[in-house]
């Protein structure tokens, strides 16, 4: 069985931390943008008008939001989850199917997949801030994209099991919201070859409750509790033999991803349309091997972090404000996604109507009713002086 050291950081690790050591500084890394304004500030959420609504590529943004946030709130937060004002869902800096993001500011666990840090104060957070997120418009925050954001405060750059996708769990049997699929759909076709289900390596297609692992790393789950998991170390797609021709007509042709290939039309797949992947290389892996991996994890299920706060903050362009629709509309989300207890089924009936959507979890659902989330009240850590 192949062996990793505890510690090593991947590539985007090391560039998150020559950013922010940039952004520490006090010096012009920060002063060129316009400082953002709070424009609205509620009990579910504040609004901040913004020079720009994406930090893709230039995080510096994030970071001015964030400062200027901890000039009006306390630091009682664990997570800031950003918002872009961006109607159609997309933020073509990202590319195809991204719909959100997660900078890892603070991190103390040990025996996770998250490597230790602290760039709480760059951000305005003397202690509590551990992750800032950003979704790409109001509907990722009930889809699913922000409890898979959620999840890299606990595994984002060490490795856990063999994956060629960092921090996600690539071809294995996890099955949960970083990716992975159900160990019972996994069919063998022959020559190397493999299907699961609908399913994919970096994300969960349908959004599902936390896997037994994931849930074992945000400390949920004892460690007797997961199950041994299947793994394709060198696991890719099978993708067609298409001619030059076939390839541009695999292009998208309009929309914000227009001149990029549709992953749907390049890959292989069965009769009932489920993708195939092909790997040579299989393992099984225990618990036991992934803790003498990362080291056991402190604090323990019994006591680690259960219950987190966060504050949303709706982000949008100069000329741009979100309509009270809208408003109304993220207070909505915020609320059902927040609740301690199943989501009721006429929000789950409205979502699958609006959104076209199978199925959706708040995030005492996919934690399994071992931890909680809230997001009310946020005025009550306003600064009085305010």
């Amino acid at each position: 069985m192949k062996r990793f050291p505890r510690s090593t950081l991947r590539s985007n690790t090391l560039r998150s931390l020559l950013v922010l050591s940039c952004l520490s500084l006090v010096s012009g890394c920060v002063t060129l943008l316009p400082d953002p304004e709070f424009t609205q500030h509620t009990d579910s959420f504040v609004v901040v008008e913004a020079p720009r609504t994406t930090f893709a590529a230039n995080p510096k943004g994030m970071l001015k939001i964030c400062q200027e946030f901890y000039r009006h709130y306390e630091d009682e937060f664990d997570v800031l989850v950003l918002v872009s004002h961006t109607p159609d869902g997309f933020l073509p800096q990202w590319g195809v199917g991204v719909r959100g993001g997660m900078l890892v500011v603070r991190h103390s666990d040990s025996g996770t997949g998250t490597s230790k840090r602290d760039f709480g104060q760059a951000f305005g957070s003397a202690s509590r801030l551990k992750g800032v997120v950003h979704l790409s418009s109001l509907e990722q925050i009930v889809l699913g994209p922000l409890l898979h954001e959620f999840m890299h405060l606990w595994f984002s750059d060490l490795t856990v099991i063999p994956s060629e996708f960092v921090g996600h769990w690539g071809f294995s049997s996890v099955g949960g919201q970083l990716g992975g699929f159900q160990l019972e759909e996994l069919e063998t076709l022959g020559r190397g070859k493999y299907i699961a289900g609908n399913f994919g390596p970096q994300r969960a297609v349908n959004s599902v409750p936390y896997s037994d692992l994931e849930m074992y790393l945000a400390g949920w789950l004892p460690p007797t509790d997961v199950p041994e998991i299947w793994v394709a170390e060198d696991g890719q797609w099978s993708l067609k033999r298409l001619t030059k021709e076939e390839l541009e007509d695999c292009k998208f042709e309009s929309g914000p991803f227009m001149g990029e290939l549709d992953e749907d039309c390049i890959i292989e797949k069965d009769d009932r349309g489920y993708k195939i992947f092909v790997a040579n290389k299989i393992s099984t892996w225990n618990v036991k091997e992934i803790i003498r991996n990362l080291g056991p994890r402190k604090p323990n299920f019994e006591n680690s972090q259960k219950n987190f706060r966060a504050a949303f903050i709706l982000v949008t362009g100069k000329g741009n404000p979100f309509s009270e629709s809208e408003l109304a509309t993220a207070e909505h989300y915020i609320n059902q996604f927040t609740i301690e207890g199943p989501l009721p089924k006429s929000f789950r009936d409205e979502i699958a109507h609006a959104l076209w959507i199978e199925d959706i979890y708040n995030f005492w659902e996919a934690a399994r009713g071992e931890a909680t989330l809230k997001a009310d009240e946020l005025q009550s850590f306003r600064f009085r002086s305010e």
